[in-house]
């Protein structure tokens, strides 16, 4: 999916993918960083009640250095003084993702809260295909009696395609996931690499259009359905070539999807010293160890 390129796109919950593993977001220890830390309490000794920018600066910040629990609370501060499409998305956004570093019992205040925020904003800009996004992974994610709606988010799906053909068509792919029906999701995703293809000439091209996400994605899809893989080699070398402190899924998971693609291809030796990168950055990556030992019974 084309997605802005923008740190707001810290969207929600993990993809669903075909092997049933879960890729996870990047997490952040904001309370051992002291440039935030100095610079969040500095903001916070600044008068606050009739200053909506002070209020907005400490929302950034704090989404920014992933501390979702004050960026959720200052934005809802914010929703006060500016109830806009943003802010409301914004809650939403560190709602969700605060929701999944915490037990399933203490997610649920933020799961609904996320679902709510958003439906706001989708409502006050009903075709801004990046809320029209995460509306749908929410609702095809979240269970129904927490108000989420698979159906809600096939139709939604539906309607982004006839806004973005190929955002749709991502989406459409995801909701399949959500459904558990891979083949329907794996044909989606083969009308999106045909896009792509038609649509662009060489990857500097679509490295310059697509969003930071879509591109770790769209490697992830390749090794998962095992389709496009020099396609889905490059969107991950893109992905491992820049990254930087924005960007939302760990660095050894590009490697351990990159691997999967070698492995498909044959290519044993790059599969294993990608899969070994992956291992020098994380020891503790259970489904990379996994892998490493199966790469080595070939």
């Amino acid at each position: 999916m084309i997605r802005i390129k923008w740190v707001l796109l810290f969207f929600l919950f993990p993809l669903l993918i075909f092997s049933q593993v879960t890729t996870p977001f990047v997490s952040y220890d904001y309370e051992s960083d002291a440039t935030y830390v100095k610079a969040l309490k500095s903001l916070k000794k600044k008068p606050q009640q009739q200053s909506t920018t002070i209020i907005k600066s400490i929302a950034e910040l704090s989404y920014t250095y992933k501390d979702w629990d004050t960026a959720t609370e200052y934005y809802e501060r914010l929703l006060f003084k500016a109830p806009q499409a943003e802010n409301y998305f914004r809650v939403a956004v560190a709602a969700a993702r605060k929701s999944l570093e915490v037990s399933r019992f203490f997610s649920v205040p933020y799961i609904i809260k996320a679902r709510k925020s958003v439906l706001e904003a989708h409502k006050l800009q009903p075709k801004r295909t990046v809320f029209l996004s995460l509306l749908i992974q929410l609702y095809a994610e979240i269970p129904s009696h927490f108000g989420g709606s698979i159906d809600f988010a096939e139709k939604k799906a539906n309607e982004l395609t006839d806004i973005n053909p190929l955002e749709g068509a991502m989406m459409q792919a995801y909701v399949f996931e959500a459904k558990n029906n891979s083949m329907a999701s794996k044909s989606k995703y083969t009308e999106v690499f045909r896009s792509l293809k038609e649509k662009f000439t060489d990857s500097e091209q679509w490295n310059s259009t697509l969003g930071r996400d879509t591109i770790f994605d769209l490697g992830r899809v390749s090794a998962q359905y095992q389709m496009e893989p020099e396609m889905g080699i490059a969107f991950l070398d893109h992905y491992l070539k820049d990254f930087g402190f924005k960007d939302n899924y760990p660095l050894e998971w590009a490697y351990y999807y990159r691997s999967k693609i070698y492995l498909y291809k044959r290519d044993f030796k790059k599969a294993k010293a990608s899969i070994e990168k992956a291992m020098e950055i994380n020891p503790d990556f259970e489904e990379g160890l996994e892998f490493l030992n199966t790469i080595a019974l070939e």
